[in-house]
């Protein structure tokens, strides 16, 4: 018989769950940064990837003046972003859109009682001039300073045009591919998933979880030392790399990536409390399963499955977003637009090769090593335990759902993409119940971040 009713567990999971409800709400709440007298930096890197998105479609269908109706999407947001659109519509040729979206701009400003900023006003200067057909000076202010690609695209000559289209046109080719790869896994795995519960439910699928035991009890207490210890890493990491080499982000990597395998030391607590390490082991899944090699290859299969599930996970965030937008609620028009977007991608947009390799290490192999570790290792091993007395069923059900919302909330994307969150980590839950080792989820979680990761630095380059 499994019994979880220690205080040291009650305490844990209490912990746990103020320590995350605190981080779910500060996701929930409004970015200062996203109001027009501040930069929304994601909400920009983001444009610009969605425009030059557009352009290469457009050059690789052969469809330029159809580019210019699909991109109203991108005239929203901060005054920065509508301007980055103006520019787009300019450098199109389509003066009347550049100039539609500048008239819009002005009077939701007005209605708002906001003020452009001495940069903001010059810029739009230049930008009405040439929405009304008119041409700058030859000794004119550089807008690409101001508008990045945007205004590279803008002032480009024939030969700068080709080139950059060239460029948009190539990158489109190779997101189109991987994601043509991606969709017929994704049709393989919805067959593999219904072999899958076809096996579960006539019950000749088995678990790979090992039997519960009292000491399960003892992760719970884990899992609530290390989210306070990470938290404090992450601010210490910060802190030394800004005394250290301040403004250097490939210096702030570096201790981030220490940070994240430091943590991993309040494994020790369950040493300390009476659990052998070679049982710790097997408990939380650091474990070879059947094999290396063969168990990677369980991940791949793993990765395929979990896909039919992002994908009702995205559909759910899409209707989030609809109710979010249409709901009544009366927000700033020049919000930005990054809600949903990790702040990796804002690394990524402004630091070099070097630091981009790093973030693509802490992607594909640090945080799949660190955060399978103590979710569907640590925290699912207990949770299972905890609830074995419920049924298998119930058991998986309710552990696989409540630490798939934990993983979601605690990612700083924000509320609005937990469901997405929620839908791969689904996905990794299973593979853990299926595989018992970590491996086929490690490998599932380093594939996805590998390559969405991947994408924005092919993007950005």
């Amino acid at each position: 018989m499994v019994r979880h009713r220690s205080p040291f567990v009650t305490t844990a999971w209490t912990l746990i769950i103020l320590l995350i409800s605190g981080i779910w709400f500060l996701q929930t709440l409004p970015n200062q940064s996203d109001s027009s007298s501040e930069e929304d930096s994601a909400g920009l890197i983001t444009t610009r990837i969605q425009a030059e998105y557009l352009l290469g479609v457009s050059v690789l269908l052969d469809a330029q003046d159809e580019i210019a109706p699909q991109a109203i999407i991108l005239d929203a947001g901060t005054v920065n972003q509508r301007q980055r659109y103006m520019a787009f519509m300019l450098a199109l040729g389509d003066w009347e859109a550049a100039n539609r979206a500048s008239l819009k701009m002005k009077t939701e400003l007005a209605r708002a009682e906001i003020q452009l900023s001495e940069e903001q006003s010059r810029v739009q200067e230049q930008l009405d001039i040439l929405s009304s057909g008119g041409g700058l000076p030859e000794d004119h202010e550089s807008l690409v300073s101001h508008l990045g690609w945007f205004g590279s695209l803008l002032e480009a000559d024939s030969q700068e045009r080709v080139t950059i289209e060239n460029s948009a046109e190539k990158k489109v080719m190779i997101v189109g591919s991987v994601f043509a790869i991606v969709l017929l896994l994704c049709c393989c795995g919805f067959l593999g998933l219904l072999f899958f519960f076809m096996r579960a439910l006539t019950g000749k699928l088995r678990s790979g979880i090992s039997p519960p035991s009292q000491s399960h009890g003892v992760y719970a207490e884990v899992f609530a030392l290390w989210l306070f210890m990470f938290v404090i890493l992450m601010a210490l990491a910060g802190f030394l790399a800004n005394k250290i080499a301040p403004d250097n982000t490939f210096v702030g990597m570096i201790c981030t990536i220490a940070s994240f395998f430091t943590s991993l030391l309040v494994l020790n607590w369950a040493r300390f409390r009476g659990i052998t390490w070679k049982q710790i082991c097997v408990d939380i899944g650091w474990t070879r399963g059947v094999g290396v090699e063969k168990e990677c290859a369980f991940g791949l299969v793993g990765y395929a499955m979990m896909l039919p599930i992002l994908c009702v996970g995205i559909l759910l965030t899409l209707i989030l977003m609809a109710f979010q937008s249409f709901g009544g609620v009366e927000s700033d028009p020049f919000s930005g637009t990054s809600g949903g977007t990790h702040p990796i991608i804002i690394e990524i947009a402004q630091g070099g090769w070097q630091v981009r390799v790093l973030l693509l290490i802490l992607a594909v192999v640090v945080a799949p090593i660190v955060e399978e570790t103590m979710f569907r290792g640590v925290l699912y091993r207990q949770l299972r335990s905890a609830s074995y007395r419920m049924g298998s069923a119930v058991s998986i059900m309710l552990s696989v759902l409540l630490i798939s919302f934990l993983f979601a909330a605690i990612h700083p994307q924000g509320w609005i993409a937990i469901p997405a969150l929620m839908g791969i980590a689904i996905g990794m839950n299973l593979m853990r119940e299926w595989r018992g080792t970590l491996l086929p989820s490690m490998m599932v979680h380093g594939i996805s971040n590998g390559i969405v990761t991947s994408m924005m630095i092919i993007f950005l380059s």
